[in-house]
């Protein structure tokens, strides 16, 4: 299938049709997420903490003979356990694996805000302190130990679910969702003000303000999470982590992976450890640019609020068809208003792969600038910001059987997330891989970016480019651009140019 303006227009009308039903609550118990669906969402006040394994992708590139499958084993066992430490020692809830990081959430008992938080804090604390358990279980050298930090922050988001058929996600909109992996550095236990504020009087005595006024830092030994853990009900320890990493380590031994390379598309549902797959291809970020504070804004359960949930499920619905059905890309994983994917072709051509790539990532954005706003005109526009990175990945899943996250391994991922972070709405951000394998009148519009640290494409569409690919392959009339100096400028030109002289696509379109 090829992507097309009048589809997805048809799409997102298809898609507000089936949320005419949504309902927004408020939980006021404990719930279980299975129910939570694109027309029952809820708001849900908790904490919510991302813990990272900080040294993982340097590990990952560094230790790169076996392809990755050693990191992967790893990866799994860390993966299980930690699970294990969020639900069942501390009744949390985990939300999902983004390959080294895990987001979760402490929300019960819902009439405890300071129980929550200090749930939260515990549980970061007590993974801070398996994680050294874990390295010397697994036998980690000393260059290649793991470690961790944590980022937590407290505040009301909306928990919705996203997705079609078998291919849907829980995740959560809203600034404590999004600014907990703000928090995140190399090390440490990290916490918001709001956090802070919430903890009893003994474990805000254990934390200290940091270099800003409203993050505060924590540490704690073993023996006090115990301690502490044991007198609000909850059973970690550390005893008990290491019995059941030593069970896990034996359970999945060196070998454990198996990876083969890709000879068809990727079918998420069969993914596993021993049914691993490595490939090449361009991973991709695409954020929707100020949702957060949108979602934010929006205080009472009204219209507004309601509005904006359909909103966002238009957007990411469209977005999730135009790139798995159209481009026949991998969708891995929606974190908030984050989709993550990854383009790739069964039978190795690097070039066509990241020319289509390229394709996806400005159809993504017509999406969002010209599909969406004709679709719905009475609510804002949000902008993208797409992120891409060409390189060598496993495709595969971890943690605890029947669920299961769906994770790409490789330097190729974490980069096009990094580059991602660094961009504003409308641009699309590339690293110099797929810049190389780019054709070269194409590559003129990907200009370096001092702020991005990356090459940039600002307010380039689906139609620019097909323009942009149009003129070239009779004429070659874009062929100057390489052999002057004005490169990206004359091409931005060009764009601009075909931009306002272009006849309209859309009938009722005045631009």
């Amino acid at each position: 299938m090829t992507w097309s303006f009048e589809k997805a227009l048809e799409r997102a009308e298809d898609r507000y049709k089936q949320t005419s039903d949504l309902e927004i609550k408020d939980i006021t118990r404990e719930i279980d997420f299975d129910q939570i669906s694109r027309t029952k969402p809820r708001r849900v006040t908790g904490t919510h903490f991302y813990v990272d394994v900080t040294t993982f992708n340097r590990q990952l590139r560094a230790n790169a003979s076996d392809e990755g499958e050693g990191m992967l084993r790893l990866l799994h066992i860390f993966a299980r356990e930690v699970s294990k430490i969020v639900a069942k020692d501390f009744d949390g809830q985990k939300i999902h694996f983004q390959g080294p990081r895990l987001h979760a959430l402490a929300y019960r008992p819902t009439s405890d805000e300071s129980l929550m938080a200090t749930k939260a804090v515990l549980t970061c604390l007590a993974i801070r302190q398996m994680t050294a358990i874990f390295n010397d279980v697994l036998g980690l050298s000393e260059t290649n130990t793991w470690r961790v930090a944590a980022g937590l922050d407290h505040g009301r988001c909306i928990a919705t679910r996203n997705g079609a058929g078998g291919d849907q996600e829980l995740l959560f909109l809203g600034s404590a969702a999004n600014h907990a992996a703000k928090l995140l550095k190399d090390s440490g236990i990290r916490m918001t003000a709001e956090v802070y504020d919430l903890l009893p009087d003994d474990l805000k005595a254990e934390a200290e303000r940091s270099d800003s006024d409203d993050i505060y830092k924590i540490t704690l030994t073993a023996s006090k999470i115990e301690d502490l853990a044991g007198q609000y009900g909850w059973n970690w320890k550390s005893e008990s982590t290491r019995a059941r990493l030593e069970i896990l380590a034996e359970r999945f031994p060196q070998g454990t992976v198996s990876s083969t390379a890709v000879k068809e598309r990727i079918d998420n549902a069969s993914l596993a450890l021993s049914n691993t797959k490595s490939v090449s291809g361009a991973s991709i970020f695409a954020d929707v640019d100020g949702f957060t504070g949108y979602i934010d804004s929006l205080e009472s359960i009204d219209n507004n609020l309601r509005e904006a949930i359909r909103l966002f499920h238009v957007l990411r619905g469209v977005m999730r068809d135009s790139a798995t059905q159209d481009f026949e890309a991998l969708r891995i994983q929606y974190q908030g208003d984050r989709m993550q994917a990854f383009a790739y072709r069964p039978v190795s051509n690097d070039e066509a792969a990241a020319l289509e790539a390229i394709r996806l990532a400005t159809a993504l954005m017509t999406v969002a600038d010209e599909v969406i706003p004709t679709a719905l005109p009475e609510l804002p526009a949000h902008r993208l910001a797409v992120g891409l990175a060409w390189g060598q990945v496993l495709v595969s899943k971890i943690g605890e059987h029947g669920k299961t996250d769906v994770i790409s391994l490789g330097g190729s991922t974490a980069d096009a997330a990094s580059i991602q972070q660094r961009l504003d709405g409308g641009q699309i951000g590339i690293n110099r891989t797929i810049r190389d394998l780019l054709p070269a009148w194409l590559q003129e519009a990907f200009s370096w970016s001092a702020t991005a640290q990356t090459y940039v494409a600002t307010d380039i569409s689906y139609n620019d480019l097909a323009d942009l690919e149009a003129s070239e392959k009779p004429d070659r009339a874009l062929s100057a651009l390489a052999l002057t100096a004005i490169g990206a400028t004359a091409t931005a030109a060009l764009i601009n140019s075909r931009r306002a002289h272009r006849k309209p696509v859309k009938p009722w379109s005045n631009d």
